[in-house]
């Protein structure tokens, strides 16, 4: 079985093709198609992950771990636990495998190759961490897909597309990413720009509640709900929250009621109040919506279809300000919970097996550049290919050696959109070694490609001396191949749940 899988901030999804071509969602051991994106780390020996975990994130902090996904690419240990030193690739290798365990349970078949799905604005480190957690978790991965163009796949596959624009707007639990796509026919995908924000989506619509609800009690009650003694009673808060905020996609006012002691209280929220709650984060993702738009040449009312994605984007309001927006209702044809796991395993059934394979054209979701010296002598970063360049791609910048028998060349490759170098990542750093005797001022022709997969190759040559070197960027990130393969070995024998 060919295994699609959504590894969300906070749910993830599976999903695969059936023997009749019909995409299927992985229904989980706890029988529903969301595992909670939650860790417990139980014992030593038994990793919990899913529901359970999520109901112990307030009572047991220290052992429960969640959004990890907002940590991938960051060289950081999130857990300390004994003798084991947990990273996030570690901490989101458990929840593949809680996955592709669930997937083999419910179907009865293993798990052959998965599709993992990403944020299109994930950098290069973020890239390269998911790929190392699918290694930790021992399972065959086949590939990885933006999360916006799995959505678009699944859309097309549902419905006959010819020349269609499409905007994806995908609002999950801690993420938002927009893509605008040109179908040009049901198995020809262009994408055209891309952007999005890592903090953004619905545990911070949760959060706006519980909030609320927190300020209410302390200012009627002098209850402060963060004391220990209260730590039940505020984890059920967060559960009742989200709950609440699923109820206003259907009705005026929810209510949140609490026993605490002898206090009872019913706390209305109102669609009014949420709405004031989350309008500054919409706010954000028109903005990113201005710019992607503004990125792939188009103007808003030039977009055929909106696709909404991930489950925060349920909420009418936001369904009500993007119509205001493009002018246009967003399209309810695919289910936002489960559009991108079914995607990928579109993606994995189709162009893993080469049957019909859909053509992608992709764009590069950073800009790559160089560290140069400015005219004041100071190190700036030069931006060689531009965020939403069309994959795969090539560019040559000019520069000059400084001085007479010039002995290197120090170049650090930059993935980002600034002039400051503290504002932009280095991913690459090179020393070249120059031939004796270089000439001052001798041409030197850089060349920076991406491919298909957005990694990098890099020529050098100084054409007035018969020079010229090859390099290919070895891919920096938290973990290295050694340690991903001594992690993965201590980590088979433990059991995930």
């Amino acid at each position: 079985m060919t295994l699609g899988i959504d590894l969300g901030t906070t749910y993830s999804v599976g999903a695969y093709i059936d023997d009749e071509n019909i995409p299927q969602v992985i229904i989980n051991s706890e029988g529903s198609s969301m595992t909670p994106s939650v860790v417990l780390l139980d014992t030593d020996d038994e990793i919990v992950v899913g529901d359970v975990a999520k109901d112990n994130v307030i009572i047991r902090p220290d052992d429960v771990i969640s959004v990890i996904k907002n940590d991938m690419g960051k060289k950081i240990i999130v857990k300390e636990a004994g003798d084991k030193k947990y990273t996030p690739e570690m901490i989101s290798s458990f929840i593949i495998r809680k996955i592709v365990q669930d997937a083999e349970q419910a179907v009865g078949e293993k798990v052959t190759n998965v599709v993992i799905t990403v944020p299109a604005y994930f950098k290069d480190s973020q890239r390269k961490a998911t790929e190392d957690a699918a290694t930790i978790a021992g399972v065959p991965l086949g590939g990885m897909i933006n999360e916006p163009t799995a959505a678009a796949l699944c859309y097309v596959n549902k419905n006959h597309i010819e020349d269609e624009r499409i905007l994806v707007y995908d609002l999950g639990g801690g993420t938002f990413d927009v893509t605008i796509l040109n179908v040009k026919a049901s198995d020809h995908i262009e994408v055209m720009s891309t952007g999005g924000l890592s903090n953004a989506g619905g545990r911070f619509f949760d959060q706006a509640i519980v909030d609320y609800v927190r300020d209410y009690m302390e200012e009627k009650h002098g209850i402060d709900l963060e004391d220990d003694e209260y730590l039940d009673d505020l984890q059920e808060l967060y559960l009742k929250a989200e709950k609440a905020k699923m109820q206003l996609s259907n009705k005026n006012t929810a209510v949140i009621t609490l026993k605490i002691n002898r206090i009872r209280e019913a706390i209305e929220i109102t669609r009014e109040m949420f709405q004031g709650m989350i309008s500054n984060t919409y706010e954000k993702t028109e903005r990113k919506m201005k710019e992607a738009i503004l990125a792939a040449g188009l103007q808003p009312e030039e977009i055929d279809k909106v696709l909404l994605v991930g489950g925060s984007s349920r909420i009418p309001y936001i369904a009500e300000r993007i119509e205001q927006f493009i002018g246009k209702e967003p399209s309810k044809e695919i289910n936002p919970d489960e559009a991108v796991a079914i995607g990928a395993a579109l993606y994995a059934k189709t162009n893993i097996k080469n049957k019909k394979p859909t053509q992608f054209t992709d764009v590069c979701s950073h800009s790559i550049g160089v560290v140069v010296i400015n005219d004041m002598g100071q190190e700036e970063n030069e931006k060689i290919i531009l965020r939403n360049s069309q994959l795969p791609i090539e560019k040559q910048e000019r520069f000059r050696t400084v001085v007479a028998n010039q002995k290197k060349i120090d170049l650090s490759v930059t993935e980002g959109e600034f002039k400051e170098l503290t504002d932009v990542t280095v991913i690459g750093n090179f020393e070249i070694e120059l031939p004796q005797g270089t000439p001052a001022n001798s041409l030197i022709i850089l060349t920076i490609s991406l491919d298909i997969r957005q990694l990098i190759h890099i020529h050098i040559a100084l054409p007035d001396i018969n020079f010229e070197q090859e390099y290919h960027m070895r891919r920096i990130a938290n973990m290295d191949e050694e340690m991903v393969q001594n992690v993965t070995g201590i980590l088979r024998d433990v059991k995930v749940s």
